[in-house]
């Protein structure tokens, strides 16, 4: 397993529910002075906000985009984000990713957008940003241009599926992980976005 009983304890104290909902109506975000180097390639990112002064820090998700395709994704409705996760196996231990979609309002069984995340489970640091955001009332999404300037603002019931994604992370074997960076390109050389979007939806059924 790949928490010990401490850390067990641990993720069910940070499981109580945190109320972070939004009740400021539309708004027009200004993201602060992020931390260098932090974004450069399209891609989903997650980060440690203040969005409203009296809920305090909330973990929260990003998706930036350089390129024109932001505006596109901005622009789709209704925006129905989702959220799922697989686990695979590669010759250099198991890897294990969130993966994130938007589906095209136009057929809801086709992806608009697709976008992973891998977690080094062999630190266990590099999930306690995912315990805070599982114990949140609501998921908050930002879409950020090549300015950083904020072209959504997305509110979501948080449902179970990272309660669900952290039981399964306890049950991988982090042992087995010869070198992440390896297992990682490994991943990402077998499985495309549209391959894992494929996979989810049929493990989500």
């Amino acid at each position: 397993m790949i928490l010990s009983t401490g850390w067990e304890r641990n993720l069910k104290t940070k499981m109580m529910k945190h109320n972070n909902k939004w009740i400021h109506g539309t708004t027009n975000l200004v993201m602060p002075e992020l931390p260098a180097g932090f974004m450069h390639n399209a891609g989903i990112f997650y980060l440690t906000l203040v969005l409203d002064k009296s809920v305090g820090d909330e973990v929260v998700l990003i998706i930036f985009d350089p390129t024109d395709f932001i505006f596109k994704l901005s622009a789709v409705v209704p925006f129905r984000f989702y959220t799922s996760s697989v686990a695979i196996n590669t010759s250099n231990g198991p890897i294990f990713s969130f993966i994130f979609y938007v589906t095209n309002p136009g057929d809801e069984r086709k992806a608009f957008a697709v976008y992973d995340k891998p977690i080094d489970i062999s630190k266990p640091q590099s999930f306690e940003p995912w315990i805070k955001l599982a114990g949140q009332t609501h998921l908050h999404l930002l879409l950020l241009d090549k300015n950083y300037e904020v072209q959504g603002f997305y509110e979501f019931e948080n449902s179970s599926v990272f309660n669900e994604a952290l039981e399964i992370i306890t049950q991988l074997d982090a042992g087995r992980i010869i070198d992440f960076k390896k297992a990682e390109q490994e991943y990402f050389n077998n499985y495309s976005l549209p391959n894992l979007y494929a996979l989810v939806r049929n493990n989500d059924k």
